[in-house]
């Protein structure tokens, strides 16, 4: 009895060694919040967790979430390590101004930027709107309430002299703008992501539509207040029914690190993402959008993490 009992005690302590040793293996995972389950950011998010767990020594578990700003909120608060956000977000959270204000996040860090989000203003395919200018006094879809996209949008109105006050605004995600579109409900969207955007592909093919350019003015206003845009050209043909060139503004998405994560830890999340580049392109389309040159262009003055900072200087991005 006395022998069972020993070894049921020393099984047991070899479980718990097992136990321990994988913990220290893995330790705790790095909370990694992305978008809504419809979007780019679910998906793409869940699969670089996968990558880095399985090339690292280092748990990262994705998590969905309702977009950019709450990705930064729940950074700021402790309960997350990683977020994909865009960098006007960025910008806020770590000035503490806009949707920050009062809570500012100065120990954000960018570990990368991937690919720049564009703004298709799509309208009803109508006479009456030939310019974003001609959107004043209808219904128009600012994006996800919490979103990049919302307050993206909000930007490009002003700059085209529409105040919230002007237009009759709903907030809600592309799938369900579409659907609004799609019953006559709305007279205009922003699809804000990258090019080509497979939701403004679908409402163009859907709905009877059309993506307006931006006036030049605007596109200098947007730029020269905004740190985080930079004026883009949508090619002619990207779209059904689009044979002249679209001009626009765009900024990067990225993905934002706390600074509080180690300069080692960080340096390999930072390797294994561009080492892995050709395998993350396989499974997500997006992913040929993506370059290390990229990565630390147009971040709006916020600080890269020193661990993403060492492996951009090791490969030459920056000096």
């Amino acid at each position: 009895m006395k022998k069972k009992f020993l070894a049921i005690v020393s099984m047991a302590a070899m479980l718990l060694v097992g136990c321990q040793s994988n913990a220290e293996r893995y330790g705790e995972p790095l909370i990694f919040t992305t978008g809504t389950t419809t979007g780019v950011f679910y998906s793409l998010g869940a699969g670089i967790s996968t990558m880095w767990t399985n090339e690292l020594e280092k748990r990262v578990a994705s998590q969905a979430s309702n977009g950019s700003i709450e990705n930064l909120n729940l950074m700021r608060k402790g309960e997350a390590n990683i977020s994909f956000t865009t960098v006007n977000i960025a910008y806020e959270a770590y000035n503490g101004v806009g949707s920050f204000e009062g809570k500012q996040y100065e120990e954000v860090r960018i570990l990368g930027n991937l690919y720049p989000n564009i703004s298709h203003i799509i309208v009803k395919n109508d006479e009456k709107y030939n310019s974003i200018e001609d959107l004043k006094g209808t219904s128009f879809v600012f994006g996800a309430a919490g979103s990049a996209t919302e307050v993206e949008s909000r930007l490009v109105l002003e700059a085209h002299g529409i105040g919230e006050k002007d237009i009759k605004a709903n907030y809600v995600g592309f799938t369900e703008a579409t659907d609004l579109m799609r019953n006559g409900q709305v007279e205009g969207v922003n699809i804000y992501t990258g090019v080509p955007a497979a939701a403004a592909t679908e409402l163009i093919s859907t709905v009877d539509s059309k993506v307006l350019s931006f006036s030049d003015s605007a596109i200098d206003h947007l730029v020269e207040e905004y740190p985080w845009n930079f004026a883009y050209t949508i090619e002619p043909n990207t779209y059904d029914k689009q044979p002249e060139a679209i001009q626009t503004v765009g900024q990067y998405s990225t993905i934002v690190i706390d600074e509080s994560v180690n300069e080692e830890t960080v340096y390999q999340l930072t390797k294994e993402l561009w080492e892995n580049l050709n395998s993350l392109q396989k499974s997500f389309s997006i992913a040929k959008q993506f370059s290390p040159e990229s990565a630390v262009a147009g971040t709006a003055d916020i600080p890269l993490h020193p661990g993403a900072e060492r492996y951009y200087r090791e490969i030459g991005v920056i000096d």
